[in-house]
């Protein structure tokens, strides 16, 4: 096993997260000129990879789901190599999406609507 791999994989994997949250903080921050956005983001990204990562462990790291499906039980656990790739992924769709979201908000209430009706419409026509 390649323990020094991962190490260096896992030991960097903080800072990687916290690099990608700042960078993307600063941009959504120049993209929108607003404070309270890049803050609403980061925490997004943070309960994306809590969720995506909690259910990863659930399938495979505990005996919860044996019974229904038994395959499951041959696994011991993630490699330590999916972290990084699944987290890039994530953070990755999510801002996207989240960004495009915004983006349509915004368009919307520069049309002239209010607040709760360019949400509505932007959630609507964004998905």
């Amino acid at each position: 096993e390649a323990a020094d791999a991962k190490a260096a994989v896992m030991g960097s994997m903080p800072v990687y997260l916290g690099a990608i949250l700042i960078i993307v903080m600063l941009i959504v921050f120049v993209m929108f000129g607003s404070a309270f956005l890049p803050i609403r983001l980061a925490v997004a990204i943070v309960f994306t990879l809590a969720a995506t990562f909690g259910v990863t462990v659930l399938v495979y790291q505990t005996p919860l789901l044996h019974g229904i499906f038994p395959w499951l039980a041959h696994y011991d656990g993630l490699c330590y190599q999916v972290i990084p790739m699944a987290s890039c992924v994530a953070v990755a769709l999510g801002i996207d999406y989240d960004i495009f979201l915004v983006s349509r908000i915004v368009e919307y209430r520069m049309l002239g609507l209010s607040d709760s009706k360019s949400i509505v419409q932007g959630v609507a026509r964004t998905g």
